[in-house]
């Protein structure tokens, strides 16, 4: 089965849309990792998209906070604004829909998880450290998740939960480059893997600018789950019409 692995749309609509459209055709299903919403401008319409394209959807920090889960002390004061914003706009049905998600699911040796798993909806896993963390405290073989708005994969060989209080096995990081490819069925691996952000990457190559407005990049993975085999992706999109609404929400 391919999948196409999504994650931090923050109620982006174009970006949104703009993955759906270039990846056609190329996945069998849609896994979301979290955070439909949050400082974009259309929540209630990615909410409504992920329901009726995504087989798999997590709660990310911000879905919670709009479904009244979870409260915003632990926001960035950007966050914080952004986060009233969007629940004093989202449906009944909407908010509804995201309190009953959950940040963390597991199936067989594969964790999907917002956050880092070990704290599914704060935790970020932005280094080495942090990622070795999480292999030392839970026992997956493969983990994706969100959160960071980076693509990045964390990869070692051996170690579990069950090695704590032995020196474990270092992990590399890569830095996600578009077409990058993985393949996570390599003998004694272990992995950690991030699609980036479709609505507002965090890299330095891919982060939102005032100059490049018209060629804003929304990043996501295609996961072929038979083979194994991850690819990072990256679309181009024109985000102009969608900032202007933001600034005239006080969003952006």
């Amino acid at each position: 089965m391919r999948v196409l692995v999504i994650s931090d749309i923050h109620a982006n609509l174009a970006a949104f849309r703009a993955v759906l459209k270039k990846a056609r055709g190329e996945y069998d299903e849609i896994f979301c990792l979290g955070d439909l919403v949050g400082y974009g401008s259309r929540p209630n319409e990615c909410v409504e998209l992920a329901t009726q394209s995504c087989s798999l959807v997590l709660a990310g920090n911000h879905d919670l906070a709009a479904g009244g889960v979870l409260g915003y002390d632990d926001f960035s004061e950007r966050a914080k604004k952004s986060a009233r914003w969007t629940s004093a706009r989202i449906s009944p049905q909407n908010r509804d829909y995201l309190a009953g998600l959950l940040p963390r699911k597991n199936r067989g040796d594969m964790v999907f998880s917002h956050g880092g798993p070990e704290s599914p909806v704060w935790s970020y896993i932005l280094s080495e450290d942090d990622a070795e963390y999480s292999f030392q405290r839970e026992a997956f073989r493969v983990c994706l998740f969100g959160h960071t708005h980076i693509p990045s994969v964390f990869v070692k060989t051996g170690g579990n939960k069950k090695d704590a209080g032995k020196r474990p096995p270092s992990c590399q990081a890569v830095y996600g480059l578009p077409e990058l490819s993985i393949d996570t069925n390599e003998t004694g691996l272990r992995i950690m893997l991030n699609p980036g952000s479709v609505g507002f990457p965090r890299d330095a190559a891919d982060g939102h600018t005032s100059a490049r407005l018209d060629r804003a990049a929304a990043r996501y993975a295609l996961f072929d789950l038979k083979t194994g085999v991850w690819v990072f992706k990256r679309v181009e999109y024109n985000l102009k019409a969608g900032s202007e609404e933001m600034a005239r929400e006080g969003l952006w």
